[in-house]
């Protein structure tokens, strides 16, 4: 009982802190007007955005930053259940498999932001791994099936979370010789001090999303939800400087957008971009998800 007091007492007063730092960064934020005037996309609300600012300059934000509510209402929701459809998918897969090494480099991941981890039995033995982090093996299990990697040179991913799909990406898929990571500045902050931790970022340029000034030419575009959740105005730009001047595509598509925002349709996007065609998503998350393809094998 008093050990449960006693993290009581110790959860209020990071509480406390973390209200602290949050509302003074808020204060200095709609200040700047960086967020304020800003809407090009679902989560661009104001409220992630700032977390994931303060999150990658303040150390024990920081060190917790994967299971902060705020941060889960945009990423890391991947429930246990969903861990489990999605591994079953990998160990289904009869043209890739994973071997103890793989699942060691996967399970990298985790190593910050102390994310939700359940016991999966992967190849015989119970390991510690986050839902999230098995749905990122599960989308490179997909890749691997659906495309020839050893094309896949330079990569361009939109709307990239912490970055958790670009280091198991890259830490997989040896001949990726640059990776770019497309998103608002406030989660390339943050995805940049997590990169620093795990990974080498040599090869990795950060991108504003907000203000994309040049064309990308790429042999492999990914989002995941990401972009069928931006305004429709944005999506135009992306399609323009990154997604038509890919050689290939995966792109893991919702209906939030097209419902909220004006966002194109699963439809449009198939007349837009040149000899793509959709596959069920599995597990599916969401009524009427699916993936978008192209330059598939």
């Amino acid at each position: 009982m008093n050990g449960t007091k006693e993290a009581g007492k110790i959860s209020n007063f990071f509480s406390r802190c973390f209200n602290y730092v949050y509302r003074k960064k808020y204060e200095k934020l709609v200040k700047q007007k960086i967020v304020g005037e800003r809407k090009t996309s679902m989560s661009d609300d104001n409220k992630y955005p700032m977390f994931c600012d303060i999150a990658s300059e303040n150390k024990m934000i920081f060190k917790t930053f994967r299971r902060n509510s705020i941060y889960n209402e945009i990423l890391e929701h991947v429930t246990q259940e969903e861990g489990q459809k999605y591994l079953d998918i990998i160990n289904n897969n009869k043209l890739v498999k994973f071997d103890e090494a793989d699942w060691q480099n996967f399970c990298l991941n985790d190593l910050c932001g102390k994310p939700y981890m359940f016991p999966y039995e992967i190849n015989g033995h119970i390991t510690d791994i986050s839902p999230t982090t098995m749905r990122y093996a599960k989308v490179l299990s997909d890749i691997i099936t659906l495309f020839d990697t050893e094309k896949i040179n330079k990569v361009a991913e939109i709307g990239i979370g912490y970055a958790g799909q670009c280091r198991m990406l890259m830490s997989y898929m040896k001949n990726i010789e640059k990776y770019s990571l497309y998103d608002l500045p406030e989660v390339l902050k943050l995805a940049k001090r997590y990169l620093n931790e795990v990974h080498d970022i040599s090869k990795i340029e950060f991108i504003d999303g907000t203000n994309i000034q040049k064309e990308g030419k790429y042999d492999f575009v990914i989002s995941n939800y990401a972009f069928s959740e931006l305004v429709r105005e944005v999506q135009d730009i992306y399609l323009k400087n990154v997604i038509l001047k890919a050689k290939a595509g995966y792109i893991t598509w919702n209906a939030l957008s097209r419902d909220v925002l004006d966002g194109y349709s699963v439809e449009q996007l198939l007349e837009i971009i040149p000899g793509s065609s959709v596959i069920d998503e599995k597990p599916l998350t969401a009524p009427e998800n699916c993936i978008i393809i192209w330059g598939n094998k």
